[in-house]
């Protein structure tokens, strides 16, 4: 059996450039350099100025939707599982906040505040930023044969103020409020998505999703991969219907 050629590899940092992220700047230097990332969030118009109500008209934010959105990316690939929790993660971070284009990170309140004002126009224009990115330099639109691994998972709130939260289909919490968000994948990339109410079963949203991923990719996919719960009737008729090949 041979060994490795690679051996421990270090990573120093010295002074100013002290972080405790620190791979960071080689996931910032691939969103910001090789797929330039903060280019395709420009098209995002939450910040702009016509979005602003009276009340805040003149004022400027202090960040705009590219460097919103960035820092918010950024925060998920640190591994940070709450906005809560960045102002006590990242409030000395200003070298890592610095390779994404950013001043500093933004507190939390700022980061809750920017995702309250998203619509359903906002979320659209994200779906297109993810489609747009897949078709420059994923896999998943290049494939002959397409798989598509259809999947949900369920995520638990604390409360019922988040909109589509309500006791529905959790297992890991029952009796909790709850979303439903249900993927399509192809080779690993999140190509459809759409978070539904808890109480949403994933049979409601089996077509639309099989619709979406057609569309983007401009061709049906040839293969299903789906979990039990969007298996039903319904769905073996759709699936014989289109003669799909599945498997569970």
């Amino acid at each position: 059996m041979c060994t490795p050629d690679i051996r421990d590899i270090v990573v120093h940092f010295d002074g100013q450039d002290l972080s405790k992220y620190g791979l960071f700047p080689i996931f910032a230097w691939y969103l910001t350099d090789v797929i330039h990332l903060p280019e395709y969030f420009a098209q995002v118009s939450v910040n702009r100025k016509r979005n602003h109500s009276r009340r805040r008209r003149g004022k400027k934010p202090l960040y705009t939707d590219a460097q919103m959105c960035m820092g918010l990316v950024a925060i998920s690939t640190l591994g940070i599982p709450r906005i809560s929790q960045i102002d006590d993660l990242l409030k000395t971070e200003t070298q890592a906040a610095h390779l994404i284009g950013l001043p500093q990170f933004f507190d939390q309140s700022t980061a809750h505040r920017y995702l309250n004002r998203f619509s359903k126009w906002h979320v659209s224009q994200l779906d297109r930023v993810n489609t747009q990115v897949l078709l420059a330099h994923g896999e998943s639109m290049r494939q002959d044969v397409v798989l598509l691994d259809i999947d949900s998972q369920t995520h638990t709130l604390e409360s019922r103020k988040r909109e589509g939260a309500v006791v529905g289909y959790n297992r890991k919490k029952p009796g909790k409020p709850c979303l439903q968000w249900n993927v399509g994948f192809v080779r690993g990339e999140a190509v459809s998505q759409r978070l539904m109410a808890g109480n949403t079963r994933g049979t409601q949203l089996l077509k639309w999703i099989i619709s979406d991923v057609r569309q983007k990719l401009s061709y049906p996919p040839s293969i299903l991969r789906l979990d039990g719960g969007y298996l039903s009737k319904d769905t073996l008729s759709y699936i014989l219907e289109k003669l799909f090949y599945v498997y569970h």
